[in-house]
C-alpha cells in the first residue's frame, strides 16, 4: 500500500477531537508522517494514546492533549518492533539503551508497523543527509473562506431566481397568516351574532386566499427547481474541473470513492439547503417576527406563556450544533469508506469471482455497513436528546395557554373568537420555531458537506506551469541528471539516477519489480517533480516546459492500458481535438490493429466495454498504441507493453513498434529481455539505482545482473521448448 494512502487511512480512523489534538502539537511545516492509536500502557493496562511520527520527532500524545514522551529523530539509533503473546511493543534504541515508546494489542499491529517502517526510513535517510522536511502532501495555499460564504457565492449568478422564490415564499406566508384572523371573525361575528352576509363574505375571502396561494406556489416551486438545477450544474462542473487539474500526488492520498462522494452526495446536500433551506430559514424568521407581533397585540399575557420553548432553544441549539459537526463528519467518513469499497470491488468483479471471494466481499460490505449504521445511530441519539424535549415544552406551553385563556374567556376578559385565533396563531408561531430547529440538521449537513468540498477546492495542484515556462517543438533528447525521487521524500524510490538518450534512439530499462522503472516514466511525464537533480528535454528542464506541450509530445503504452467504456474510435482519438478518419486508420495500421477492427461487427464504432473488457489483451495493447501514436509524439514510452500477451500478440505488437519507432525516442521497459536486444542503450536499475549500463552485448560481457536475468530467461525458454 502506498505510504501516502496508508497515512490518509490511519488519519481517517481518528475522531475529530483526536485529529485536533495532533494538529495542536505539530509545528508549522512539520510533516505528519504516521499516526497510530495505541491502547495499552507500559504495564499492559488499558490506556489510549496517539503515537505521532513527524519528520523531526516521535511524540506519544495522551488523549488529554498532554505529551507523555517525545524523542528527536536525530537521537534515535534504531527502532525495534517486538511481538509478545497478545500484545506488541515499539522500542527505540537511543545511546545504546532500549526505550519502550508504545505498547498495543494485536488489533493495532498494522498501524504501528506503518509507524515503525516510517521511523526506519527516516533513520536510513538521516545517515545520508540532514533532514529538512516540509509537508509531503499538497499544501492549501488558498485564502480560507468559510463554507457558508462559499455556498452563498453560488447564488450570486442566479440571484433573480432566488429573489423570485424568496418573494413568492414571503407572499405565500403572508397569505397563510390570514385564516386565523378570519376564524376569530367567524366565531365572534357569524356564530355568536348569526350574521349570514358576513359568512358569505368570509367564505369568498378564504377561497380567494387559497387560490392565490396555490398559483403563487406553482410559480415558486418552478423557480426554485430551476435554481436547484443551475446550482448543481455549476458546483459539480467547478469541482470536477478542479479535480481534473490536481496532481497525481493528490490521487495517491485521496481515494476515488471519497472524490466521487464529494461530487455527488455532498453537493446534493449543499444544493438542498441553498435552494430550499435558506428560503425556509428566512421565511420562518419573518414568520416568527410577524406572528409574534400579532399575538402580542392580541393578548400580551398569553404571549408570555407562548415563549416557554425559547430558553431551551437558546441554550440547547448551540450545544446541538457543536456536537452535530463531529457526529456528521464521522458518519460521512464511514459512508465514504463504503463508497470506496464499492468503487474497488464492482469494477473488479471478475477478480472477485475468479478467487471465489463473493462471500468475503459481502462480509467486508457488512462490516462497513455496520459502521455506517453505528454512525447514523449516533446522529439519531443526538436528535433524540434535543428535539423530543423541545416538542414537549412547546405542547406544555400550548396547554397552559388553553388553561389561562379559558379562564379569561370564563371571566369575560377576552372573547371566544380571540382565544381560538390566539391558539391558532400560537401553533403557527411554534411551527416556524420547530422548522428552524429541524433546519439545524440540514444546515449542519450543508456546512459539513461544504467543508468537505472546500477541502478539495482549496488544494492547489503541485505540478503546474512555471511563470516562465516555454513552449517549443520538442525533438526528443532526454537527460536525467542526479535525479533522486520518492513518493514520500524521506523514502527515495530513485537515487542519483543519471542517463542520456539522444533523439530518435531507443533506451531499454531493465530491473526487478519495485526497482523504480515505471517511476522514471512518471517523472518524465511530470506526474511528479523530482526531489533532487533535474530532467532535461532538448537541454531544457522539464519544469520550465509547458505541461500541455510536454505531455502531448510523449506517448505512453502501459502494461495494463486503460480504455474508456466507449467505442474503439473514441479511445483511439481521445487525444485529438478533431477526428480525422485518415489519421485514425493510419494509426491503427501502424499499431497492427486495423484488420481486426474491421472484422468487428461495428468496426471502429464497436464498444470496448468497461476498461476494454470486450477486447483481448493484445487488442487492448494495440488500441492503446494507436491512441499513443496518433498524436505523433516525439517520445514514446512502452512500459511492459508486451508482458501480459501471448507470443502471437507480442509479435504483432513488436511489428507495430517497429513501424512507429523511426524518428522517435523510445523508452522501453520490459521483463522480456528479447524485446530490448536491439535497443541503442540499456540501463539496469536495482533498488532505485543504476547498476549497469550499455548495449545488449556489452551487458552480457559484464556478466552482471543483466546477464543473470538474461540467462535465467534463456534457460526457462529452453525448458519450455523441451517440454513442448
Amino acid at each position: 500500500m502506498d505510504s501516502n494512502k496508508s497515512l490518509e487511512i490511519l488519519m481517517e480512523k481518528l475522531e475529530e477531537k483526536e485529529k485536533s489534538l495532533v494538529k495542536k502539537i505539530v509545528e508549522p511545516e512539520e510533516a505528519i508522517l504516521s499516526v497510530a492509536k495505541g491502547n495499552l500502557d507500559e504495564e499492559g493496562n488499558y490506556s489510549e494514546y496517539l503515537l505521532v511520527v513527524t519528520g523531526k520527532r516521535i511524540v506519544k500524545l495522551g488523549m488529554d492533549g498532554k505529551i507523555q514522551k517525545e524523542m528527536s529523530i536525530q537521537k534515535i539509533m534504531q527502532v525495534n518492533f517486538n511481538d509478545y503473546l497478545g500484545n506488541s511493543e515499539l522500542i527505540l534504541v537511543v545511546d545504546g539503551k532500549e526505550i519502550p515508546i508504545a505498547r498495543f494489542s494485536r488489533e493495532k499491529i498494522e498501524e504501528f508497523r506503518h509507524a515503525a517502517g516510517v521511523i526506519s526510513a527516516l533513520l536510513q535517510y538521516k545517515e545520508q543527509k540532514e533532514i529538512e522536511f516540509k509537508f509531503p502532501l499538497e499544501i492549501n495555499n488558498k485564502r480560507k473562506t468559510s463554507a457558508m460564504l462559499w455556498l452563498m457565492s453560488y447564488l450570486k449568478p442566479y440571484w433573480y431566481l432566488a429573489a423570485i422564490g424568496l418573494i413568492l415564499s414571503i407572499a405565500i406566508t403572508g397569505l397563510n397568516l390570514a385564516p386565523p384572523s378570519l376564524l376569530k371573525t367567524l366565531i365572534d361575528q357569524v356564530v355568536i351574532k348569526k350574521d349570514e352576509n358576513e359568512l358569505q363574505k368570509l367564505t369568498f375571502i378564504l377561497i380567494s386566499i387559497y387560490a392565490i396561494s396555490t398559483l403563487l406556489g406553482i410559480v415558486q416551486n418552478y423557480s426554485l427547481s430551476l435554481l436547484s438545477q443551475k446550482l448543481v450544474y455549476s458546483m459539480r462542473k467547478d469541482l470536477y474541473a478542479h479535480v481534473q487539474e490536481l496532481s497525481m500526488s493528490f490521487y495517491d492520498k485521496m481515494s476515488t470513492g471519497r472524490v466521487i462522494s464529494r461530487i455527488t452526495d455532498d453537493i446534493s446536500r449543499v444544493q438542498w439547503f441553498l435552494v430550499w433551506g435558506i428560503p425556509s430559514l428566512v421565511i420562518n424568521v419573518l414568520s416568527i417576527i410577524g406572528i409574534g407581533m400579532i399575538i402580542f397585540t392580541m393578548d400580551y399575557r398569553l404571549s408570555l406563556f407562548a415563549l416557554l420553548p425559547f430558553p431551551l432553544i437558546i441554550i440547547g441549539l448551540p450545544r446541538f450544533r457543536s456536537r452535530a459537526r463531529i457526529v456528521y463528519h464521522k458518519a460521512w467518513r464511514k459512508w465514504a469508506d463504503l463508497s470506496s469499497l464499492l468503487v474497488d470491488t464492482i469494477p473488479g468483479i471478475s477478480i472477485v469471482k475468479s478467487f471465489v471471494k463473493e462471500r468475503e466481499e459481502v462480509n467486508r460490505l457488512v462490516e462497513k455497513m455496520n459502521e455506517v449504521v453505528g454512525a447514523n445511530m449516533d446522529t439519531t441519539k443526538l436528535h433524540l436528546g434535543f428535539f423530543p424535549l423541545l416538542g414537549f415544552v412547546s405542547s406544555a406551553g400550548a396547554a397552559i395557554v388553553w388553561y389561562v385563556g379559558g379562564l379569561h374567556v370564563i371571566k369575560g376578559d377576552i372573547s371566544p373568537g380571540t382565544l381560538v385565533a390566539f391558539v391558532s396563531y400560537m401553533w403557527m408561531f411554534y411551527g416556524p420555531i420547530q422548522t428552524m430547529t429541524n433546519l439545524a440538521e440540514p444546515l449542519q449537513q450543508a456546512i459539513t458537506s461544504g467543508e468537505r468540498v472546500l477541502e478539495i477546492l482549496r488544494v492547489d495542484p503541485v505540478i503546474k506551469d512555471a511563470p516562465d515556462a516555454v513552449d517549443f517543438e520538442i525533438k526528443g533528447n532526454i537527460k536525467f541528471e542526479h535525479v533522486t525521487f520518492g513518493y514520500e521524500p524521506f523514502i527515495p524510490v530513485l537515487k542519483d539516477i543519471n542517463f542520456e538518450v539522444k533523439a530518435g534512439k531507443t533506451l531499454g530499462i531493465v530491473g526487478q519489480s519495485g526497482s523504480g522503472k515505471t517511476t522514471v516514466t512518471k517523472l518524465l511525464l511530470r506526474f511528479y517533480d523530482v526531489n533532487e537533480g533535474r530532467i532535461l528535454i532538448d537541454g531544457v528542464d522539464i519544469r520550465k516546459i509547458k505541461i500541455e506541450r510536454l505531455r502531448k509530445s510523449i506517448g505512453i503504452v502501459s502494461q495494463d492500458p486503460f480504455l474508456f467504456d466507449n467505442s474503439i474510435l473514441f479511445n483511439i482519438t481521445y487525444g485529438l481535438e478533431k477526428v480525422d478518419p485518415k489519421k485514425v486508420i493510419a494509426a491503427a495500421k501502424a499499431a497492427n490493429i486495423h484488420e481486426e477492427i474491421m472484422n468487428f461487427q461495428l468496426a471502429y464504432d464497436s464498444p470496448t466495454g468497461e476498461r476494454g473488457s470486450r477486447l483481448s489483451g493484445g487488442e487492448r495493447q494495440r488500441v492503446a498504441i494507436a491512441r499513443a501514436i496518433i498524436l505523433e509524439p516525439k517520445i514514446l514510452i512502452m512500459d511492459e507493453a508486451t508482458s501480459s500477451v501471448d507470443t502471437l500478440a507480442e509479435r504483432k505488437i513488436q511489428e507495430a513498434l517497429d513501424n512507429i519507432s523511426r524518428e522517435r525516442t523510445i523508452i522501453a521497459i520490459a521483463h522480456r529481455l528479447s524485446t530490448l536486444q536491439r535497443s541503442d542503450k540499456i540501463i539496469v536499475i536495482e533498488k532505485g539505482r543504476i547498476v549497469e549500463e550499455g548495449t545488449h552485448e556489452e551487458l552480457l560481457k559484464k556478466n552482471g545482473l543483466y546477464a543473470k536475468i538474461y540467462k535465467a530467461q534463456f534457460t526457462e525458454g529452453e525448458k519450455q521448448v523441451a517440454t513442448a
